[in-house]
């Protein structure tokens, strides 16, 4: 659907918002060499965007280029995003690294987008449920192998391989191939380890009045809406190197580009720990807005607000004697011994102390206060009410929501 173009001039941003802005400080991306857990665990904490130039060293997957995976599993079956099925039409094993496929309308997309079709293989977390997408021979081999692979990189806590395994995206994008700008629908930062090739990267926070018609592939380009021409203006831009990891952190509108001559494998994993705590405290409001995508991560933020504690977000009278009740001698700090009991969250998952503070620490002291813990619930709140706001004035979008929505064809070079 189209919205009428008085509506969303207010939308339509030139540059990153002030609380953006305010928040990262710099939009400068850091890159590290044989880094360690604890150097990164505050960035990751805060989702910053960041490279780490060594992140595949020493993983099984290293040596995965394109032409690794083609012979490897010669009869898998892989499509090509964009097109009009979800069905894979293309079998690994033939030349597809030589076909450059653009999407519809690309001579329309904004300068640095990408203009040529990758190709996509998300066996490992799709091939059981969706069988109609004709995954190949022998799939749950396939899929064997990619778990049996899969490791925890030495830069990030331990954590179960097998499951950032089986959330496994493997990209790969020929000569000028790349992914339209869009957001995931992730609650767990995603972890991108680059193979082979060379890519650029570019990322945004989007607004704190979010497009109610979401972020899939390429829709901020404004090649189907000419109402949303301009709304892709990315504050983060980066280029990454074969062997190299970068993150992609839960509601990020992000883009990719193969910037080499080498077609550029890569697999996409998300991981359990750390959550990116700081910053879904900084961005809720605007993120739970977004409903088809991170907005659906409301369980997890009301989790970090409480503690731990399982309690619900509730009045603002209810959020002081949440928090006082926790401060036994009354000092105005939440310390490590007074936190409560941790229960596990609707997907089963509980967070560490050092998630848990950063969430609440919005002063940078280190430490959880009682004041705190009250904001931090009002914000839960008001974000709640903020969403019922957000739905009243678009409301005749969301009531004809129904229609078709654009979508990408293609034309072959």
């Amino acid at each position: 659907m189209v919205l009428p173009a008085l509506l969303l001039v207010a939308m339509v941003s030139a540059a990153p918002d002030r609380a953006v802005r305010d928040y990262y400080a710099t939009f400068d991306t850091p890159t590290f060499f044989n880094t360690s857990v604890q150097a990164l665990q505050h960035l990751l904490l805060a989702g910053v965007p960041l490279v780490v130039a060594d992140g595949a060293r020493g993983l099984p997957m290293a040596n995965w280029s394109c032409d690794y995976v083609r012979a490897k599993f010669p009869h898998s079956r892989i499509r090509q995003e964009g097109g009009m099925s979800d069905v894979n039409d293309t079998p690994m094993g033939s030349a597809w690294p030589d076909k450059r496929t653009l999407f519809r309308n690309s001579q329309r997309h904004p300068e640095g987008s990408p203009r040529v079709r990758p190709f996509y293989w998300d066996i490992a977390k799709a091939f059981q449920d969706e069988g109609h997408r004709q995954w190949g021979v022998a799939p749950h081999e396939v899929v064997d192998s990619l778990l049996e692979n899969s490791a925890v990189p030495y830069w990030l806590p331990d954590q179960d391989s097998g499951v950032m395994g089986g959330s496994s995206e493997m990209w790969f994008h020929p000569r000028d191939a790349g992914a339209p700008a869009h957001m995931d629908p992730h609650c767990q930062t995603t972890v991108s380890f680059c193979f082979s090739g060379s890519r650029r990267w570019r990322m945004m926070v989007p607004p704190s009045d979010p497009h109610p018609a979401g972020y899939f592939d390429g829709h901020v380009y404004g090649t189907e809406d000419p109402t949303r021409a301009g709304e892709w203006d990315p504050a983060f831009s980066f280029d990454v190197p074969p062997g190299s990891a970068t993150l992609v952190y839960p509601g990020m509108v992000h883009e990719t580009l193969s910037t080499g001559s080498e077609c550029s494998s890569s697999i996409s994993q998300t991981f359990a720990t750390p959550i990116a705590a700081k910053y879904y405290r900084a961005f809720w409001p605007r993120f739970a807005k977004i409903s088809e995508d991170v907005g659906q991560c409301g369980y997890l933020v009301e989790h970090m607000a409480t503690l731990g504690s399982g309690s619900r977000v509730g009045s603002a009278e209810a959020a002081d004697e949440f928090a006082r009740s926790l401060d036994l001698d009354g000092d105005g700090v939440i310390s490590v011994n007074e936190l409560p009991a941790q229960r596990p969250n609707a997907a089963g998952g509980m967070r560490s102390v050092a998630e848990l503070i950063s969430f609440h620490d919005v002063n940078h002291d280190h430490k959880v206060s009682v004041e705190e813990v009250v904001e931090s619930w009002k914000m839960v709140r008001d974000a709640a009410e903020g969403v019922a706001q957000y739905q009243h004035k678009y409301a005749s979008f969301f009531q004809d929501e129904g229609e078709d929505e654009a979508n990408y064809g293609h034309d072959d070079m």
